[in-house]
């Protein structure tokens, strides 16, 4: 029976742990055949995962483990005193058995032999003995160097590589006279090593000192794993080299090294297995018969793509924007590490600077990235789809780089992310960036209108998300705003949106997250840019004929006096309009034309001008609807407003040669304009009471004045607006 076979039928039984299913697999982990290490690493995981079921704490599986696999070990130990090559398919087991089985792989290798060498008094273990037989050439040196940066990635055997093998892992890494890969094997596990924690209270020279040696050991590796990057003189050690590049590229100082060097980055990005499209029989394809990025083509290497994609997530990551509570954390954590003052800790990294991070990501433009993520992208993995949004929001972040991202056929990647992403804000984060500053026609292909509306559900995530950020949803309620103002059909999906709850993702069905509340609650924020972009979002929603009736009170379809209402649908929408004119109110300019562009349009509605005339839209507050209205006419849209000795608040009529903002002056005049014809056709005692609230508030004095500075201007828009004004004025008169 061919070793094929023989795997497969291990993979079909319920327990391959015999001595010589043992050893069959551990040859089969050593051959050059793909096909069969590839069978006997899914039987070797078989055989850790049913050693798992079986229970127990971690000490009882570390023991199954070592007792499945000891019979190897130990004929691998006594054969092979002459021959260290002998030695190599229990160590390539070995390497492969400890990301699986960490605890239970160091059992194996520290394990008392019982034999003591050379009559010393103390018992030796096989990674004594494999330390002692490595000092000469041979196979055993790169199979040993694998196991030793195989127990370096885990916690459980990170310590005993430092302990034991950290010397002759160094001397390998300048040795010139080894076997195959193994100094850059060695480079790998010293990566993975990591510098030693820092120790509280320890004098400040040396830490600073240590730092210092620890930085200069991991550029040195640095550069040898760069080194094989470029002259790839082993294939085998391609995924361990990307696999040390991503753990040294967690610092940034190393990031710097690794994007200084234009011949490692060409190098590195040509890994990625680049999509060919397919060929025509024209000297030029048409672009119709070119293949995709996301169609049936050769399989790729998940495990390769995952490694580029990691490094360069890395290169291009920006220091975290914490939150206020978090930073102060970060400050005492500094604090108590280094001993150093609260000031003192602030100090910042030069290499994660903004500075620092745009001159990286300058030299991967160079190098051609954003070609090489359309072949990392084909790996189908949730941990490279995840890194890739991270590229991508990394390469968006400057607004001069999203041009040639979009040319160079990045949006098409990250609309693959986009599509088979289930969590993460990174990638609609980048979707909103270039939602914002591009114009859909340039953004998304024909037909734009089509296209553009898948991506809304991404947008509508980043903006409801409990993981999102006050960043996040500022710049989702920007892209929201920009296709509002598209089409009609966007604000009516916006209103009516709705976004699944975590509930949702347990089965249980709900789906009671609606987007426009998200939207009204941050047209209360505190945060005066995101109070701006949710109302200007809302002032473009309204042109929409879904959301002119949901502020309106119409959302029924039918008009409806708010007035004589009790519903509940009556008593929210009157809050809508409430809030909006107290928006008018704000310090903000851009939020004042907003809300007032916003009613400027829904006072057209009846329902609308019933809400404000009869004030219900701002109850409790000491200030009329009309004084309200009238300070969007005072001089450079500034609000005089004046609190008395009873902490009343009111305005006060100034006397100004300045003009007014034309804008508000513009948006004020067709308010008035719409509430006046409103209050035209009132019964005669609501009519005469509201006529005396307006004389009350000297609407008409201010508006009048208003006309009057703006007329003095003699500039186009303001004798529009002041021409405006004066007609509005004519509607004072009953």
């Amino acid at each position: 029976m061919s070793t094929d076979h023989r795997l497969k039928a291990l993979l079909q039984s319920k327990s391959p742990t015999s001595p010589n299913d043992v050893r069959l697999l551990a040859t089969a982990i050593s051959s050059p055949s793909q096909n069969e290490s590839g069978l006997a690493l899914l039987a070797l995981s078989k055989v850790v995962d049913a050693s798992n079921a079986r229970g127990g704490d971690d000490a009882a599986q570390a023991a199954r483990i070592k007792d499945t696999f000891n019979p190897l070990v130990s004929d691998a130990v006594s054969q092979g005193a002459d021959d260290p090559a002998s030695f190599v398919p229990a160590v390539s087991l070995l390497a492969a058995l400890a990301p699986l089985a960490p605890a239970g792989t160091v059992a194996l290798v520290t394990q008392s032999l019982g034999i003591n060498s050379k009559e010393e008094a103390s018992d030796i273990d096989p990674l004594g003995v494999l330390l002692e037989l490595a000092e000469l050439p041979s196979p055993l040196q790169p199979a040993l160097a694998a196991l030793l940066s195989a127990l370096a990635g885990t916690k459980a055997g990170r310590g005993i590589v430092r302990d034991r093998a950290f010397e002759y892992l160094s001397a390998a890494v300048d040795a010139k006279d080894l076997e195959g890969d193994t100094g850059v094997l060695s480079a790998v596990a010293l990566s993975k090593l990591g510098r030693p924690d820092p120790q509280v209270g320890e004098p400040e020279e040396q830490r600073l000192a240590r730092d210092e040696q620890s930085l200069e050991g991991e550029v040195q590796l640095a550069h040898t794993l760069m080194g094989h990057i470029k002259s790839v003189s082993s294939a085998q050690a391609i995924l361990p080299t990307l696999e040390g590049l991503s753990v040294l590229s967690t610092r940034p100082a190393i990031r710097d090294v690794l994007c200084s060097d234009a011949d490692f980055l060409k190098a590195f990005l040509a890994l990625s297995p680049v999509p060919q499209p397919k060929g025509g029989s024209l000297p030029v394809t048409p672009r119709s018969s070119m293949g995709s990025l996301d169609e049936a083509l050769a399989p790729v290497d998940a495990a390769l793509c995952f490694g580029l994609a990691t490094v360069l997530a890395h290169l291009v990551a920006r220091k975290p924007v914490l939150s206020e509570h978090d930073q102060q954390m970060e400050r005492l954590r500094r604090m108590a590490i280094s001993g150093k003052t609260a000031l003192e800790a602030e100090d910042e990294d030069p290499a994660e600077r903004d500075d620092a991070v745009e001159k990286r990501v300058v030299a991967l433009l160079k190098a051609q990235v954003i070609p090489a993520l359309s072949g990392i992208v084909r790996a189908e993995s949730p941990r490279v789809r995840d890194a890739l949004a991270r590229i991508c929001l990394g390469l968006v972040e400057e607004r001069a780089h999203r041009a040639p991202f979009i040319r160079d056929g990045g949006f098409k990647v990250l609309t693959i992310v986009l599509r088979d992403s289930t969590q993460g804000m990174a990638a609609p984060q980048a979707l909103a960036k270039l939602v914002i500053t591009t114009p859909p026609q340039l953004l998304f292909p024909p037909p734009h209108q089509t296209n553009a509306l898948n991506a809304l559900a991404p947008l509508y995530t980043l903006l409801v998300s409990q993981e999102a950020s006050l960043l996040q949803q500022f710049e989702a309620l920007m892209a929201l705003t920009n296709l509002a103002s598209v089409d009609g059909q966007f604000g009516a999906r916006i209103v009516d949106a709705k976004v699944a709850t975590p509930d949702d993702f347990k089965g249980r069905g709900r789906d009671d997250t609606k987007v426009i509340d998200k939207v009204e609650e941050l047209m209360l924020d505190d945060n005066t840019l995101v109070r701006r972009a949710a109302t200007e979002l809302v002032c473009n929603l309204v042109n929409s004929e879904a959301g002119f009736a949901h502020f309106a009170g119409e959302a029924d379809g039918k008009e409806s006096n708010i007035k004589v209402e009790n519903g509940g649908k009556a008593v929210r929408s009157t809050a809508r309009l409430g809030v909006l004119l107290l928006l008018t109110d704000v310090d903000d300019l851009p939020t004042r034309l907003a809300a007032s562009g916003a009613l400027a349009i829904l006072t057209e509605s009846p329902n609308a001008c019933s809400a404000v005339v009869a004030g219900g839209a701002i109850s409790g507050s000491h200030r009329s609807v009309w004084d309200r209205l009238g300070d969007l006419f005072e001089p450079g849209g500034e609000r005089p407003d004046v609190e008395d000795a009873d902490g009343q608040v009111s305005a006060v009529q100034t006397i100004s040669s300045a003009p007014p903002d034309v804008g508000l002056a513009h948006r004020g005049a067709v308010i008035v304009s719409n509430l006046l014809e409103y209050v035209r056709e009132l019964p005669e005692p609501e009519e005469k009471a509201a006529r005396k609230s307006i004389a009350e508030s000297r609407l008409e004095d201010r508006l009048t004045g208003a006309a009057r500075t703006l007329a003095q201007s003699r500039q186009d828009e303001s004798m529009q607006v002041a021409m405006m004004l004066a007609r509005t004025k004519k509607l004072f008169v009953g």
